[in-house]
């Protein structure tokens, strides 16, 4: 009865056979849940964690919640065309059990961070393959960005973490020395990441890489390019932006509180502008983006206006 109940799903454009699709993923989806709930304490458990390797796993909270919006807002555009798909997300399908497969056959030799990632992706990949087979292939391509963003739920891998740290680290230690010879500030390098001044010296340490703000602001750089960009090369453009403005971000924090500390309070260094700053500083950085934004956004108007396509 079920199966001819989700066969006649097949036939779109009926009110209350597209109340019946919503009825059915959402059962689909509770149950999807509650098999995968321990997994997904994991999870949230590994997101709320403030030091470490995971410190700047957070985000990851967020992006459900993210993503419901996006769909809810673009519904009409989204659910307008439902079909019921059964090879492609047979296809989904068999991914997430490949995954589902991996984490249980190498659980035991992987870490505990590489394990949650695993068993994340298997979920969304299930959770995809259900959205796949209920509302069709149409509508996972209208909704193509707000499922696709689900994908950020699954941290991001810890070597990974490490070589985007390093980055941040040497563009912000550079970016840093470059401020404080305009700012007329004597120092000496004495490595890669130390500056030494007169009675003082500082590090560029992993914590004043910034990642966390970094994703933060690459995060809503992703939205705000679904948003207001119409092509895909200035979408690019705005978030490879977000590395550049990122580091001169976090080379003004670290330039701006050696200052502080050496003419005014040597507090400043060790105070909570320098521990939990980091929101105050990413506001800062988001208001470098906007100009990048504004031009962007202009040139798509001048080029929608003149009738060429970007």
């Amino acid at each position: 009865m079920a199966i001819d109940w989700l066969m006649n799903l097949t036939k779109s454009g009926n009110e209350s056979l597209t109340l019946g699709r919503h009825t059915l993923f959402g059962i689909f989806s509770s149950g999807l849940l509650l098999l995968s709930f321990d997994s997904i304490r994991k999870l949230i458990t590994l997101a709320l964690t403030t030091d470490g390797d995971n410190s700047h796993s957070s985000y990851v909270l967020l992006i459900p919640f993210i993503s419901a919006v996006l769909i809810y807002s673009e519904r009409a555009r989204i659910f307008c065309n439902l079909r019921t798909s059964v090879r492609p997300a047979a296809l989904v399908f068999v991914l997430g059990g490949l995954l589902f497969y991996a984490s249980r056959t190498f659980g035991v030799t992987l870490s505990e961070n590489a394990y949650v990632e695993l068993v994340a992706a298997a979920v969304i990949a299930f959770w995809l393959g259900g959205f796949v087979l209920i509302y069709g292939s149409i509508a996972f391509k209208a909704a193509l960005f707000p499922l696709t963003l689900l994908l950020l739920t699954i941290p991001i891998p810890t070597p990974i973490i490490h070589r985007s740290v390093l980055l941040l680290q040497r563009g912000s230690a550079d970016l840093t020395s470059m401020l404080f010879t305009l700012a007329g500030t004597p120092f000496y390098r004495s490595s890669e990441f130390v500056f030494k001044f007169p009675g003082l010296a500082i590090e560029v340490a992993e914590e004043c890489s910034g990642i966390r703000s970094t994703i933060g602001m690459l995060v809503v750089s992703l939205l705000a390019a679904h948003l207001l960009l119409r092509s895909n090369w200035k979408r690019m453009a705005l978030l490879i932006a977000v590395v550049p403005v990122s580091m001169f971000k976090n080379a003004i924090r670290i330039v701006t509180l050696t200052l502080l500390a050496m003419h005014y309070d040597m507090g400043f260094l060790t105070g909570r502008l320098h521990h939990e700053g980091g929101v105050v500083f990413m506001a800062g950085g988001l208001l470098l983006m906007y100009p990048i934004l504004a031009v962007l956004v202009r040139f798509d108007e001048k080029v929608l206006g003149s009738g060429v396509r970007s």
